[in-house]
């Protein structure tokens, strides 16, 4: 039995090898092109958001130094009436000498010295210590996005743009009056306690002006009588006389501010 081929017949094979063909064609040869179009596209994206964000911290950089210079002016102004770092000895005889220049005798001086920085803290129940709670957790907050960061990979940069509604100098501007701890200040406390014995006019004018020192703390002090001393004459004669002078204790922090070690994280601490 013959089975014949239409004309008609014959041009649907010819445009099914024409499907088959365009088929077979795409699939093994415009498709792997697409996708490798999608995938030079998609790296396209993101080696230009990760452009962006080196430039932004390229930048952040170059404003990190300018706020470093800013932040090393503003200290060394803030501190320019602390002492500069003095040992023991230097201490001891700049007190004494002013001691003796108020006429005045220094009976006992002692001297503790810092071993790190001083941190000063504001009262538990304070308005300072409040602010300065609600800006650690804004400091814990911020940690915790920057881990995030951190941890952002090249391939998933795709479509990642960082906006920031701060600039770092405006930052450190809004930060200068909510300092929490003095502790990366450069500025170390010697606790000093010296008894010095005189008039008690002149003693008060001394507590006078050191209270108003800002390189200085008045953190206590107390009187106390002298004892009655006794005087022999050149006759024997023995005579028991009471002072007028008065003994004053004085408790005190004197503060110095060492520029080197300002902002810097000490060994110490973390002992």
């Amino acid at each position: 039995m013959e089975t014949k081929i239409t004309e008609r017949d014959k041009k649907l094979l010819y445009v099914l090898g024409f499907i088959v063909i365009a088929f077979i064609f795409g699939w093994l040869i415009i498709r792997p092109m697409i996708v490798t179009i999608n995938k030079t596209d998609e790296s396209i994206l993101a080696a230009e958001n990760l452009k962006h964000q080196n430039e932004f911290k390229v930048n952040g950089a170059s404003s990190a130094r300018t706020l470093l210079e800013r932040f090393r002016t503003d200290l060394d102004d803030s501190m320019v009436e602390y002492y500069e770092p003095m040992d023991s000895s230097e201490i001891d005889k700049m007190i004494t000498s002013y001691v003796l220049k108020k006429g005045l005798y220094a009976k006992d001086l002692i001297i503790s010295m810092p071993y790190q920085p001083v941190e000063e803290l504001p009262y538990t129940y304070s308005e300072a210590a409040a602010k300065a709670e609600r800006l650690q957790s804004m400091s814990d907050e911020t940690d915790y996005f920057d881990s995030l960061d951190d941890s952002v990979s090249t391939d998933s940069a795709v479509g990642m743009l960082f906006e920031y509604s701060q600039s770092p100098m405006e930052a450190y501007t809004g930060a200068q009056e909510s300092v929490p701890s003095t502790f990366s200040a450069g500025v170390y406390c010697a606790e000093i306690t010296i008894v010095v014995t005189g008039d008690p006019d002149t003693e008060q004018a001394l507590l006078d002006e050191v209270m108003y020192m800002p390189s200085v703390r008045l953190t206590g002090f107390a009187w106390d009588d002298l004892a009655p001393v006794a005087v022999t004459d050149t006759e024997g004669m023995t005579e028991i006389v009471e002072s007028e002078d008065k003994q004053l204790t004085v408790m005190l922090n004197l503060y110095m501010y060492d520029k080197d070690s300002a902002g810097l994280v000490h060994a110490a601490d973390g002992d």
